[in-house]
């Protein structure tokens, strides 16, 4: 099978994987260990919809703000790609996640007074329930720093990272694209989810916070930081009664972001001195043709050399490899610091990208050679995992990560537009 008919039949099977993560009611997932039963509500959009339990695949049976906002950004390419007769699921799927979005982010909604899992859980979990008092204080704009909640739109009871700043970022941005491409998505719910996250926006802008990996401590990372950044530059375009506010809030941080800016190219955060291929994927995220965010500018093309570099040395399984598989940072040791497939077919649409806009035939080539990297790793089915093991190639982590598949179309559609 050549590679352009491989591209177009694992198009499809991201697309049933996405469907079986959005809106998943027909789900329910046990958590034996807290006595906690989760069945998902219209407009849920699942991370995983595997039931895995740390066990040890991790479980992200969860509805993440950041990761669903990804995934919507693919809805255009998903309605383009289906018959007439399968766009209204998807159509009213996308409504209800807005209204789904609407509800967990409610600045009226308070937090239970205490953690319903307390009496259930066993000994050896309580440690991981959220405090009582963490739940209680939850009100007004702290929906907005939650980096995800339960699937049935419940908070989150486990212990987790926080402050967030990203997942609102990502979504406002992603609004704005998915409805100025397809209308029929437009509707008051979109525009005031919007509007909500910018107004948040505004008000956070710059400030330190956990990083799209969620490792401590907070800091101003770049990927929050460019995610922030688009969304405030798109939302005084788009909504007019929050322009000078947008404005003067994407104004500190382009303040903020030169000290992250090193002869490498983008730092992953203004704190830290190493690289992190969030960086990159926070770029493509903004999609911008000018600027100093820019798919083309010199920093973007000085991070992913160096980026490249580091993992194709890095990684045993890269050995002789035109494109290497991509990780997240060099230091990184979750499920022993592996290869990410987002990550490299992050990569692969960074490449599509730039060749379509400056016509470098190369670039497109090296597209395809991440592309391959991708197919030498994926596993059979519609499911792509989280990770691929960095000297066997072997699936690991998250068997069925939804971010993986959104990738993938992202991936597929920046091909594609090479061709036209």
């Amino acid at each position: 099978m050549t590679l352009a008919a491989w591209i177009e039949t694992r198009r499809m099977a991201a697309i049933r994987a996405i469907r079986r993560a959005t809106s998943a009611t027909h789900l329910t997932h046990d958590r034996p260990g807290f006595g906690w039963r989760v069945t998902p509500a219209p407009g849920s959009i699942l991370a995983s919809p595997a039931p895995c339990h740390w066990d040890p695949e991790p479980d992200y049976f969860h509805h993440w703000i950041r990761d669903a906002a990804i995934v919507v950004k693919t809805w255009p390419e998903i309605l383009a790609a289906l018959p007439e007769t399968e766009r209204p699921w998807w159509i009213r799927a996308f409504h209800d996640h807005v209204a789904f979005s609407l509800r967990v982010s409610d600045p009226d909604r308070r937090g239970p007074t205490e953690n319903p899992l307390k009496t259930g859980a066993r000994d050896d979990h309580r440690q991981y329930l959220r405090p009582d008092a963490e739940l209680a204080a939850l009100t007004g704009t702290d929906w907005l720093e939650e980096p995800r909640v339960a699937a049935d739109g419940n908070p989150d009871l486990e212990r987790w990272g926080r402050p967030q700043d990203d997942g609102p970022a990502l979504r406002a941005s992603a609004l704005i694209e998915v409805t100025a491409r397809c209308p029929e998505l437009r509707s008051a719910g979109t525009e005031n989810l919007i509007a909500r996250d910018l107004a948040h926006l505004a008000t956070i802008a710059g400030r330190p916070a956990l990083g799209p990996w969620e490792e401590h401590p907070p800091r101003r990372s770049t990927f929050t930081l460019i995610a922030t950044w688009d969304a405030l530059d798109r939302g005084a375009r788009h909504l007019p009664t929050l322009a000078e506010t947008c404005r003067a809030a994407a104004a500190r941080i382009e303040a903020i972001l030169p000290a992250a800016l090193g002869p490498e190219g983008w730092r992953e955060a203004v704190e830290t001195g190493y690289q992190d291929s969030a960086t990159l994927l926070a770029l493509l995220h903004a999609g911008r043709t000018e600027g100093p965010f820019a798919l083309t500018a010199p920093a973007t093309r000085t991070t992913a050399n160096s980026l490249e570099t580091l993992f194709a040395r890095h990684y045993p399984i890269n050995r002789g490899r035109s494109a290497p598989a991509m990780g997240r940072w060099e230091a990184d040791v979750f499920f022993d610091g592996n290869p990410w497939f987002p990550v490299t077919l992050g990569f692969a649409e960074y490449h599509y990208r730039r060749a379509a806009l400056t016509g470098d035939q190369q670039a497109f080539k090296r597209g395809d050679a991440f592309l391959q990297t991708v197919r030498d790793y994926a596993p059979e089915g519609d499911d792509l995992p989280e990770q691929f093991h960095r000297e066997t190639g072997a699936p690991t982590s998250s068997p069925a990560l939804t971010w993986s598949s959104a990738a993938f179309l992202a991936a597929a559609a920046a091909r594609q537009a090479v061709a036209r």
